[in-house]
């Protein structure tokens, strides 16, 4: 069950670390508009995991887990790539359902990164197959990406040799502002 458990948390923050990277990626051809952007990624099994049974009824487990993923598709944002992104997730389970939530930092190719957090419901399966939903925000960025804002829904599968998301929503990034000019 903890593995089941384990495997459902990891989906779930793949899937949402995916939608914050979907979103961050498109927002380079509009500096203040608001963009809407959908996008898929994926990620592979966990890099740590930890669970603890909470020992108040059967099954009702607490995982912490942290993955890293990549974007299946993805496009420049505010002039850079999107290089990859970690996700790390709480997730509370019981009976195979589960309430998730995480943070995502993402990293483009100039190291610029982009700061998400999510939260959402999953549901595994006895086969050990997992499905998620919920919302994210981003909280912030670096470099060319400060300032960025936004918000979104994203859905998620995973099974044991890793997980999908899909992510849509919309963001903004701030116009930097002229350079200044000597008098």
């Amino acid at each position: 069950m903890i593995n089941s458990l384990s495997q459902n948390s990891t989906g779930t923050f793949r899937r949402c670390a995916l939608l914050a990277l979907t979103l961050l990626t498109y927002t380079a051809t509009v500096a203040t508009a608001q963009i809407k952007i959908t996008n898929d990624g994926k990620c592979g099994k966990p890099d740590q995991v930890q669970s603890i049974e909470v020992g108040d009824r059967t099954g009702h487990v607490l995982v912490l887990l942290k993955t890293s993923c990549t974007w299946t598709n993805s496009t420049e944002m505010a002039g850079v790539k999107p290089k990859d992104y970690v996700v790390t997730e709480t997730h509370d389970s019981a009976g195979g359902k589960g309430q998730d939530r995480g943070y995502v930092v993402m990293t483009m190719d100039n190291g610029d990164k982009a700061f998400a957090r999510f939260t959402g419901s999953s549901a595994t399966t006895k086969e050990g197959a997992s499905t998620g939903e919920g919302t994210w925000s981003y909280t912030g960025g670096t470099g060319k990406l400060k300032g960025l804002a936004g918000k979104g829904t994203y859905k998620s599968t995973l099974n044991a040799e890793g997980g999908e998301d899909h992510v849509e929503g919309e963001y903004t990034v701030p116009t930097p502002p002229p350079p200044k000019t000597k008098k």
